[in-house]
């Protein structure tokens, strides 16, 4: 795969890894995907890009909160009332990692704040700045501590109506996993992107991949490199693009459970690395919303996880990674970074087994 900038959605991160590919593109899920395969028959390439296609649009018909029709929207609807047993299993699986996602980062990532989505204006796109007593009513719909989920069962009931699941922050990693288990093969490697979202599968040449951070000063380039090990998920989370302006004020779209307000921090970007998209994504969010602060027990948490965080300090910049990137995360735009950056504070992911040349 050539080297490329990543210009998609809310993509915010350029990735390599060596060979030529069949490379296909097209909208999905409110964003573009593109996956991009090498394998030694073409034809075997073209029917594995299909194969990604028709995953991606079956998690979307699932896992969709934008349309009545999608089995997540039945859930929603249903699960205040009584028992909802999930027939999707990759719904049921992305449910089951998002809950267990609110559990491991201390109710940082959390997938009930949909009526707080709702109440800010960001779903559907109606900007407002709500009161404090329109908090308080949504806020006593949200807290993932109130769904009930049976995981053997594949059931949910929530502990009154009006909560609901919303997936925004993580159905597209379930996508990108679900559509890596469907095309593995042998000598067959690559990457697919979901909305900057990435999931790289097999083995390349040199069996390691380069995975590049976009410069939230320009969105059209980067500023680090990261070489990590092949079979990697990144996810990149920052509220540049997707964001309300109301009399002057910037409203972010990503919104802190813990206050029923979008999330204030000096994170700018926070981008996670590990083997699962799904959990790639739990972490960006958790990440960006917990702050520098909260970022050793968000990673201790997910062990085998790396991060990289990018972090306003006055008029500058500070790229802050864990430990065990030091080595292989370079910056390669220090213009306008602290002169220490990056620095190596955050925990050292285990990466059993999986060695970078």
């Amino acid at each position: 795969m050539r080297r490329g900038v990543v210009g998609i959605g809310l993509a915010a991160i350029v990735s390599s890894c060596a060979g030529p590919g069949l490379t296909r593109s097209w909208p999905v899920m409110g964003t573009f995907a593109r996956a991009t395969v090498t394998d030694p028959d073409p034809a075997a390439a073209e029917r594995a890009v299909a194969r990604v296609r028709e995953t991606f649009g079956t998690v979307d018909a699932a896992m969709s909160n934008w349309t009545e029709e999608s089995e997540l929207s039945r859930l929603n609807r249903e699960a205040g009332r009584g028992t909802y047993r999930i027939a999707d299993a990759n719904l049921a699986a992305c449910v089951a990692a998002a809950l267990d996602g609110a559990a491991r980062t201390g109710g940082l990532f959390d997938p009930t704040v949909g009526p707080l989505m709702t109440l800010w204006g960001f779903r559907p796109k109606t900007p407002r700045v709500p009161g404090d007593a329109a908090i308080a009513e949504a806020m006593a719909r949200v807290g993932a501590a109130r769904v009930r989920f049976d995981r053997a069962a594949a059931s949910v009931r929530f502990e009154r109506e009006g909560m609901e699941i919303d997936l925004g922050g993580i159905a597209k990693g379930c996508a990108l996993d679900a559509a890596r288990r469907a095309i593995v093969a042998p000598r067959r490697f690559g990457l697919l992107d979901l909305g900057g979202g990435l999931a790289f599968f097999g083995e390349p040449p040199g069996h390691v991949v380069d995975v590049d951070l976009r410069d939230p000063r320009d969105p059209e380039a980067s500023c680090g490199e990261a070489r990590l090990p092949p079979g990697i998920t990144a996810s990149t989370s920052s509220d540049l693009e997707n964001r309300n302006v109301i009399g002057g004020v910037v409203y972010g779209h990503i919104m802190d459970p813990r206050t029923g307000r979008p999330a204030v921090t000096a994170v700018v970007q926070a981008t996670a690395f590990h083997t699962e998209a799904t959990i790639s994504e739990i972490l960006s969010k958790a990440l960006f919303i917990g702050g520098l602060d909260g970022a050793p027990a968000v990673l201790r948490a997910y062990p085998d996880a790396e991060a990289v965080l990018i972090v306003a300090e006055g008029d500058l910049l500070a790229v802050v990674a864990s430990r065990s990137l030091q080595g292989r995360l370079t910056l390669t735009r220090p213009l306008g970074f602290t002169p220490d950056s990056p620095r190596f504070t955050l925990p050292a992911a285990t990466m059993t087994g999986r060695r970078v040349p």
